[in-house]
């Protein structure tokens, strides 16, 4: 082994070293990285609308403080006009609890008076009985853990507001960092690794904005559409609508459970409201908004993206429903890229 490669095989084994020791220290500091983490990706959201206002001849810092000025008085409108709003239908839900457990017993009690009359083998009407007690519970269980979701964002309030402070500084050298991971890979794999860095970028960066912006619009129609049939706890739907709309196919189904659930509240009548209103924003979703708004798709088959969330969802939980499409996508892009180097060398 000559001096060249081992000085390579050393300077390998110091990166490797440096990486192992640089996540294990992440990984005793985890519980300090969640303001850090909502900053990047806040910087990650914010960039190019800095970059569009950078290129009316703005200097990058005004141009920060400009889309910050927006934004702030955006959220700034939300929290004003919607905390309250929330906070006020989250106490009227607690209460209405007991409520809607026992309009869904009044339901199920007449269901399983139906269904006795049929001559149907012991065994089977208690093993039906049992799984509509525990859909019951399971309805029940599913509307405290909204609100105690809900809640628990408030416990991230400091997180939420000190990302904004480190995101203005990683705008503020976005292309310094990029460039200095850029610098980072050797420079014998670089083109390639950035070649599959920038897919990865128009993928992450086409799913993030495009679905925020259309968990936005459906959450808002779904709330203003429980708001005109007289549901109660509208607010709370249409959040709910809006993050479950994150969750591709499966996203109508989690929200249809609580917005029909909470309708019962009012009438059986509004209940069937709220399942028409839930397909109508389904199909405007599919029909005009998503195509309006993302204008593609992510080049996965419906199968694949079905597996994906359930294998995400099995592996991380909610987390992995949300991760689980774009991660598919981008395995997809790498193992393209690498299958089109190994096959023709002339790629690139």
């Amino acid at each position: 082994m000559d001096k060249l490669q081992t000085n390579a095989f050393y300077r390998r084994l110091f990166l490797l070293g440096v990486s192992i020791a640089g996540l294990y220290f992440l990984y005793k500091v985890k519980t300090i990285l969640l303001p850090f983490i909502f900053a990047f990706f806040l910087a990650y959201l914010l960039n190019p609308l800095v970059e569009f206002v950078e290129k009316k001849k703005v200097p990058r810092v005004f141009a920060i403080f400009v889309v910050y000025t927006i934004v702030f008085t955006l959220f700034t409108g939300i929290v004003v006009f919607g905390v309250p709003v929330l906070l006020e239908e989250l106490n009227k839900l607690i209460q209405a609890i007991p409520i809607l457990s026992a309009e869904i017993h009044k339901i199920i009690s007449s269901f399983e008076t139906e269904y006795s009359n049929f001559a149907l083998p012991q065994a089977v009407k208690i093993a039906v009985s049992e799984s509509i007690h525990d859909m019951e519970s399971g309805l029940v269980d599913i509307v405290r853990s909204g609100t105690d979701a809900v809640f628990q964002l408030f416990s991230y309030i400091v997180s939420f507001i000190v990302a904004p402070v480190f995101a203005f500084y990683i705008l503020k050298d976005f292309r310094r960092i990029k460039n200095s991971f850029e610098m980072t890979i050797p420079r014998k794999y670089r083109s390639d690794v950035m070649a599959v860095v920038r897919d990865v970028d128009d993928i992450i960066s086409g799913f993030i904005r495009g679905h925020l912006t259309i968990s936005a619009v459906v959450g808002t129609l779904t709330g203003i559409g429980m708001y005109l049939i007289g549901a109660d706890f509208a607010v709370i739907i249409g959040f709910i609508a809006a993050v479950a709309e994150l969750i591709p196919y499966l996203g109508p189904f989690i929200a249809a459970v609580p917005a029909i659930s909470l309708s019962l509240l009012v009438s059986k009548k509004t209940a069937l409201y709220a399942v028409a209103v839930i397909v109508i924003v389904q199909q405007l979703e599919n029909s005009v908004i998503s195509p309006k708004i993302l204008g593609h798709n992510l080049g996965l088959h419906p199968l694949i993206i079905i597996f994906a969330l359930l294998s995400g969802g099995k592996l991380l939980g909610f987390a992995g429903l949300l991760l689980g499409v774009p991660l598919a996508a981008v395995l997809k892009v790498s193992l393209r890229y690498i299958y089109l180097k190994l096959v023709d060398e002339n790629f690139s």
